[in-house]
This record gives C-alpha cells, sequence and structure tokens, in this order.
C-alpha cells in the first residue's frame, strides 16, 4: 500500500552545484503525486464512483493530462472519466483508450511501487537529478518550477505552455527508478531552458515575417529537445532495466541513422523557409514527434555532444541564457574550425544561408 500523506504537494530547494564554481544556481521545485495516487487507487477497486471520478478529473496534474491528450486525440474530460469508468467496472476498454488506461492497470503493481519510493524518497531522488543536471545549467540561474508525476496517456514527459510545470507519466517505467531520474532531468531542464529565457533581453519593435517565425522555431526546438536529450543521457546508465533498455535502443537507432536525421531536418528547414504555402505544426510534428522517432531530439543532442567536445559543458550551460539560435551558430563555426574532425554532420551551403538569414533574427524574436 501507498503511505498516505497529507500534503499533495512537497516543496523541495535544490542547490544545483557548478563543479569548481562558487555561485550556484537556486531552483525551487515542487513535488506532486497526488493525480498518480488518486487514479491508481481507483483503479484497485472494482465499482466506479461517478463523484470521485470527477474529483480526480479536477486534481491539478489531472487536468493538464486532460489537456495534453486532448490536444492530440481530442478526447477531454469526459472520456477521461468514461474510460476510467468502464476500465474499473469492466477490467478493459473496448474502444479507442486514449488515456492508456489499460497499460497503467496492467502495470499498476510496478507503478505503486515507483509511487511508493517517490514518497519516501523524494529528497534523495531529486539530489540525484541534480548531480545528473549541474554541470549544464548555469550558476546564476534562478526559477520555480513544479515536478508533477501522472499515470495515463501517451507522453512519457510534457509541458503545457506557460504553466512552469514539467510532466512526468509511470505506467511505461516499471521499477527503474535510475531511468526515472534521466526522464526527469530532461523534463526539469526545460523548465531550467524556460527560466533562462526569460532574462533575455529582445528588441520586439518589428515582427518577423511567417517564414522566418517558423523556422526559428525549428531551430529553437533542435536547441531545446537536443540539449535536454544531451543532459538526460540515457547512454550514461551502465545497468538499464528494461524501460532504460528502451531508451538506448531508441539512442542507438537513431545514431547510426545520423545523416539521415540530418539531412530530414535540413529539408524542413529549407521547406519551411523557402515555400510559402508550408505550415510549421505538420512540419514540426515530423522531427520531433514519434512519428520518425522524435529525429530532431537525436539531431540537437549529436550537435550539443560536438559542441561539449570542444567547449565544454559550460558552453551548454550557457546557452540556457542566450538566443537559442546561437546553438546552431556554434555547431556550424565549430565544423568550420575543425575540417579534419570527420565525424561532424555537416549542413549543406544551402541551409547554412538559410541560417545565417534566419540569425539576422537574433534576439528579436
Amino acid at each position: 500500500m501507498i503511505k498516505k500523506i497529507t500534503l499533495a504537494i512537497f516543496t523541495l530547494f535544490i542547490l544545483l552545484f557548478q563543479a569548481n564554481a562558487q555561485q550556484t544556481a537556486n531552483i525551487k521545485v515542487s513535488f506532486d503525486i497526488e493525480s498518480a495516487q488518486a487514479v491508481c487507487k481507483v483503479l484497485a477497486l472494482k465499482k466506479a464512483d461517478t463523484l470521485k471520478l470527477q474529483q480526480i478529473s479536477k486534481l491539478y496534474g489531472n487536468t493538464l493530462l486532460i489537456k495534453k491528450v486532448k490536444g492530440y486525440s481530442g478526447a477531454g474530460e469526459d472520456v477521461f472519466k468514461k474510460t476510467l469508468k468502464e476500465i474499473i467496472e469492466t477490467g478493459t476498454i473496448k474502444d479507442q483508450d486514449p488515456y492508456n488506461w489499460k497499460q497503467v492497470k496492467a502495470n499498476l503493481p510496478a507503478i505503486q511501487k515507483l509511487l511508493s519510493y517517490l514518497t519516501t524518497n523524494q529528497e534523495k531522488f531529486m539530489r540525484e537529478v541534480q548531480v545528473i543536471i549541474s554541470n549544464y545549467t548555469p550558476t546564476t540561474l534562478t526559477a520555480t518550477t513544479k515536478a508533477c508525476f501522472l499515470v495515463g496517456g501517451g507522453s512519457l514527459g510534457f509541458t503545457i505552455g506557460d504553466d512552469p510545470t514539467f510532466n512526468v507519466a509511470l505506467q511505461k517505467i516499471g521499477d527503474d527508478v535510475e531511468g526515472l531520474k534521466y526522464l526527469v532531468a530532461h523534463e526539469l531542464y526545460h523548465n531550467i531552458q524556460d527560466a533562462g529565457q526569460q532574462t533575455r533581453t529582445k528588441s520586439t519593435t518589428e515582427k518577423p515575417p511567417y517564414n522566418i517565425k517558423a523556422s526559428y522555431a525549428l531551430l529553437y526546438n533542435l536547441w531545446a529537445e537536443g540539449t535536454a536529450n544531451y543532459v538526460g543521457d540515457f547512454e550514461k546508465i551502465k545497468a538499464p532495466k528494461p524501460f532504460s533498455v528502451e531508451q538506448q535502443v531508441a539512442f542507438k537507432k537513431n545514431s547510426e541513422r545520423q545523416y539521415s536525421n540530418f539531412y530530414l531536418l535540413e529539408t524542413l528547414i529549407y521547406r519551411q523557409y523557402t515555400d510559402t504555402t508550408a505550415r510549421y505544426q505538420p512540419l514540426y510534428d515530423i522531427v520531433y514527434s514519434t512519428a520518425f522517432d522524435e529525429a530532431g531530439y537525436y539531431v540537437g543532442y549529436e550537435m550539443a555532444k560536438k559542441i561539449s567536445q570542444y567547449d565544454g559543458n559550460t558552453a551548454i550551460a550557457a546557452l540556457v541564457t542566450q538566443d537559442p539560435m546561437f546553438f546552431i551558430q556554434t555547431y556550424i563555426s565549430l565544423y568550420k574550425s575543425h575540417p579534419e574532425d570527420k565525424s561532424f554532420r555537416r549542413f549543406s551551403a544551402s541551409v547554412e544561408a538559410i541560417i545565417e538569414k534566419v540569425l539576422v533574427w537574433k534576439d528579436r524574436i
């Protein structure tokens, strides 16, 4: 049984220490497992209480889960409650299962074990996450965020809009605590990126044309997802459990097709910039969703790895408070400075020219 807790949210203050540095980043993190516990509790029952399901759907974490699932499937709060009721009372779901309740129910013992661990080891868990991300965080940064652990949906981790919360779904993780640490590091780093970006000074007197803004957005996500993948690098796990093995298989698959991944991203940048009919969202979905194994994440990962190789982890940390265009600009400068290093994946001259045109808008978007 999961230990009952009187407060749903535990506030933790994490000091992220930069190696050999006197200053520290001050990151305030709230810890929320109420939504996951509530769903797990009712899934263990045989009878669904309509009022209770309504209350569960209104819990903070579940409102974010509903918003996320509705965004990609159209299944909102009504489907959340209807399908949860169905699986409680029948043990399965006959039609569509957009909230993945069948997977949650099948993995319920492992999820409950993980929740029990998180309940009793919060400070230890977050200290170990701090070790993963500390070298990639600006020492002067101050940020407030919330770690919300959920069950259900199709995403391992996500953020929603400007809400300073990162959400992590537990149903695919089993009892892989080490893998969870790296997943949390990835999602927490997105909040650190957001906090860093808010410190920038930007000139907004002139609005960019659509092709510039959309091309910039593709490159923004290249930085954001690539560096977060590098920080939360599952390849560093030496004794992986099944969840971490799956992530390492994805890393290996994408590593073996680096050339194709870079070429795919190049093609999308070229079309987004030059084709006036090209809309951003479909192109984003190709390279940053699971449709093509999140290929853009791994392009950015390889770029971050090369930047770290030549300029150190402090260069990754510095990017947090700079215009994200510095990421690709730094990478291109490095491979031009090191023609002897054949392990660099280089962009074509035509795409480099497009990037130069987008760079004109640096600190103006």
